[in-house]
């Protein structure tokens, strides 16, 4: 099965988590995209983000089998213990990429 994951990181530690990303297997790459967290505990917010009521966070997502995704899940959770992480994985039916399409 394949599936899409995603992990929500505090924009302070997007380049570790980057280079991070970028020595994993399994997967040929990945999206990132700046996001709003809303709900935040405050002890993690800025004083400008209390102001403003969200935080700036980073998002990346990537798409891979299932099994590789719990063996990437098992690394973050064991490289970033206590970190603010939070992730999702999500069951996709179909993944691909529209370049290698031929349309004969």
């Amino acid at each position: 099965m394949i599936c899409l994951i995603s992990i929500i990181i505090p924009k302070a530690i997007e380049d570790v988590i980057v280079d991070w990303l970028l020595e994993q297997d399994g997967f040929s790459g990945f999206n990132s995209m700046m996001v709003n967290g809303y709900g935040m505990d405050e002890q993690h917010m800025s004083l400008s983000e209390r102001v403003t009521g969200n935080t700036d966070r980073i998002m990346f997502q990537m798409h891979m089998s299932s099994s590789v995704a719990d063996v990437v899940l098992s690394e973050l959770k064991k490289d970033f213990t206590g970190s603010d992480i939070h992730y999702m994985i999500t069951p996709i039916s179909e993944a691909g990429n529209l370049a290698s399409y031929d349309n004969e």
